[in-house]
């Protein structure tokens, strides 16, 4: 079964104990999204969040991007047995949070997926927008849809700022794939923290 936030488990009354899903889109989901779901996971183990990746190309099935893999294997990620999975028709419509990393693939997530728009960032643009939410403590998980709610209304939407995209590292140098996965483990673990602690980061 291909992974979707429709597909989502609801645990006692409406409201509580609902998991939070997260779903990251790139191009092939090869490389850029799958590392973020992997770090995503892996930051908000024993949480009920569920997290899924997609692409905007039809390459259903492909496998990772071998500079992906290698660089992956820094952080102790292993994305040897991830297979593409192509966004398709509203399975994103029930995401808490969408994030992407170029505009493209905001735009699609929403056009495509049936992602809200008003929960659906670049992932570069969530963090910085998160950066000094509330911290007072609260229902982990509505503390968690209230922050994405005080992103949404802190955007200013006006021409895309691309300067907060995380490009394509396909066909580019290994020390741009290194780059982007340091920047996107450096993202994932600023956005999962404010999301989901009531403590600062050190």
């Amino acid at each position: 079964m291909r992974p979707s936030c429709t597909n989502r488990t609801v645990k006692g009354p409406a409201g509580v104990g609902h998991l939070f899903d997260v779903a990251f889109v790139c191009t092939g989901n090869r490389a850029r999204s799958p590392l973020a779901e992997a770090l995503f996971r892996r930051s908000t183990a024993g949480l009920e969040v569920q997290v899924a990746s997609f692409g905007t190309l039809g390459i259903e099935g492909a496998p990772g991007l071998p500079d992906a893999i290698r660089a992956a294997r820094r952080l102790d990620i292993d994305l040897s047995g991830h297979r593409a999975t192509r966004l398709h028709d509203g399975c994103l419509r029930s995401c808490d949070l969408v994030l992407g990393f170029e505009w493209d693939h905001v735009a699609a997530a929403v056009m495509e997926g049936g992602a809200s728009p008003a929960r659906t960032f670049l992932l570069g643009e969530f963090a910085m927008l998160i950066i000094d939410s509330p911290l007072e403590p609260d229902r982990r998980y509505a503390r968690a849809r209230t922050i994405v709610a005080l992103a949404d209304s802190r955007r200013v939407r006006t021409r895309p700022d691309t300067t907060l995209s995380i490009e394509d590292p396909v066909g580019r140098p290994s020390r741009f794939m290194d780059m982007v996965v340091t920047e996107i483990d450096r993202l994932v673990e600023v956005t999962s923290h404010l999301l989901f602690s009531p403590r600062p980061l050190p």
